[in-house]
């Protein structure tokens, strides 16, 4: 059963895999550092001993395949799993990022 976590808007950057094991797209996305992690995000994390910003996220395909890596995207999104697999990070596809940055 998916964890029962809210919303939040955070900010998130593309990056390429160092090893795509798994993974039909070697571009992803993760959770950018400095900026302030909501406390059911971080607990939840703290409790299964996994750093937040490791994890990927979920979102619709356009932000990996049709920007370049590094370009970073403010989404609302929120912390999930799948039964017998790791945490993750999920944006619904159909919504539309508050901001892009596209990298310098």
């Amino acid at each position: 059963m998916a964890l029962e976590q809210s919303y939040y808007r955070l900010w998130f950057e593309s990056f390429r895999l160092l090893y795509q094991s798994g993974h039909t797209d070697p571009v992803q996305l993760h959770l950018m550092t400095g900026q302030k992690i909501p406390d059911e995000i971080a607990k939840e994390c703290k409790r299964r001993d996994v750093d937040p910003h490791d994890l990927l996220t979920e979102c619709k395909k356009d932000f990996i395949r049709e920007y370049p890596v590094g370009t970073r995207f403010h989404l609302k999104v929120k912390l999930t799993d799948r039964e017998n697999g790791g945490m993750f990070f999920y944006s619904y596809f159909g919504w539309k990022p508050y901001e892009i940055i596209a990298p310098e």
